[in-house]
């Protein structure tokens, strides 16, 4: 692995943990502070993540055919200052409807940051090891969790949410612009018209295929279930600590090490499905979620409450490196930016309804007992998705169904 590849991964690895770091990892801690802040219900402060997953899914379509048509450099860029200024924006809004505004933008940043980015700049890059280079780039995620939740609630208690929200945007442009300048050629990504055409006329899984195949309707469920449903108990995951008697300060240092909790899903699953079977691990994965779930409902206190959170947080880091090799393994590495994008999609239903639905369940029942039991089916029958996809895989018709070659 040479230079050019290694700045390529660790500016992919900051970009993530600065675009995922700012906004869903650390979003939960700022319901509370404000709901509080403007008088609103927790349903009405966890709105804001659900339209940062609408934006997000609804980009990831264009934002795929401008990585893969366009230089990524300019691409993360333009992610890296969108995201700061929606943060910028947020600090000083003045009215829920501002935030809402704000978090719709930052959306847009996202893809531009995130696994979307990072899957296109490491393939581009990489020829040998490239999952080994995609699963270091994916370590942001929780890693930039973690800084962002341990900054966030250290912030929220000393000098209030919206100095927070400034820390952030600074943090987000000073690093980010830093890191994709000496870390992302400005030359990658580029083909000669020959080569362009040439990409275009092997492009054997369109979105209109992909769409018409089972086993891809199957994975993108199932991940909309997994990571949609992951998302909408994240918008939460502060409020209910603070439930349990938490401080922010607290609540930040275990919100923290459950997205530092991934690190370990990320690495260990990540190499696992090389070995295993993909959809049986993601099977465990989302099993092992529904435990969790059961045990927090229990009421046992903050600190049995954590252990659950850091083995939920375990098992969530697998998701991402499991489906990737899934999608990959199916249609082809040609193939993963353009599936991606389309598999966010299913993630809409559950990612834009369950901050808002989950939050009005702690409105009006006062606890949380109701939303996880909602989580708990909802995984549940994603279990059930997985397994009729494991079915489908088996099947000798729809094993020959791979990309032909042009």
């Amino acid at each position: 692995m040479d230079r050019r590849t290694r700045g390529v991964i660790a500016a992919a690895f900051v970009a993530q943990a600065l675009g995922i770091g700012a906004t869903i990892g650390a979003f939960s801690l700022f319901v509370r502070p404000i709901a509080d802040g403007f008088s609103a219900t927790t349903f009405e402060a966890s709105a804001g993540l659900s339209l940062i997953t609408m934006t997000l899914a609804m980009c990831g379509v264009p934002i795929g055919g401008w990585l893969d048509r366009g230089s990524p450099r300019h691409v993360m860029f333009t992610g890296c200052t969108i995201l700061g200024a929606a943060l910028l924006f947020a600090s000083q809004a003045q009215s829920l409807l501002q935030l809402a505004l704000a978090c719709l933008v930052a959306g847009v940043a996202v893809p531009m940051l995130g696994p979307l980015t990072t899957a296109a700049v490491v393939s581009k890059a990489t020829t040998a090891d490239r999952g080994r280079a995609l699963g270091i780039a994916n370590l942001g995620v929780p890693i930039g969790g973690v800084v962002f939740a341990l900054m966030g609630g250290t912030l929220i208690d000393a000098s209030g949410w919206r100095t927070a929200l400034q820390t952030f945007a600074i943090v987000v442009c000073a690093v980010g612009y830093t890191a994709i300048y000496f870390g992302i050629p400005k030359d990658l990504g580029a083909q000669s018209t020959d080569e362009a055409t040439q990409s275009s006329t092997d492009d054997s899984w369109p979105p209109g295929r992909l769409v018409k195949s089972p086993i891809f309707l199957l994975i993108a469920v199932a991940l909309g279930i997994g990571m949609g449903t992951n998302a909408g108990w994240t918008s939460q995951a502060a409020s209910f600590l603070h439930d349990q008697g938490a401080t922010s300060q607290i609540a930040g240092v275990i919100v923290g090490a459950t997205q530092g909790s991934m690190l370990i899903g990320t690495l260990y699953l990540g190499a696992l499905v090389d070995r295993r079977d993909g959809v049986m691990i993601l099977i465990c994965v989302v099993a092992v979620q529904v435990v969790c779930f059961a045990i927090m409902m229990t009421g046992q206190g903050l600190s049995v409450v954590t252990a659950a959170l850091i083995v939920f947080g375990i098992a969530a880091g697998g998701y991402l490196p499991v489906f990737g090799h899934l999608i990959a393994g199916q249609f082809g590495t040609a193939n993963v930016g353009r599936a991606m994008g389309l598999a966010n999609l299913a993630m809409l239903p559950f990612g834009f309804g369950l901050p808002m639905i989950t939050g009005g369940m702690r409105d009006s029942g006062g606890d949380y007992q109701g939303a996880m039991l909602l989580c708990i089916g909802i995984l549940s029958s994603g279990i059930a998705v997985l397994v009729a996809l494991s079915r489908k895989l088996k099947e000798p018709a729809l094993k020959v169904e791979q990309p032909k070659a042009a």
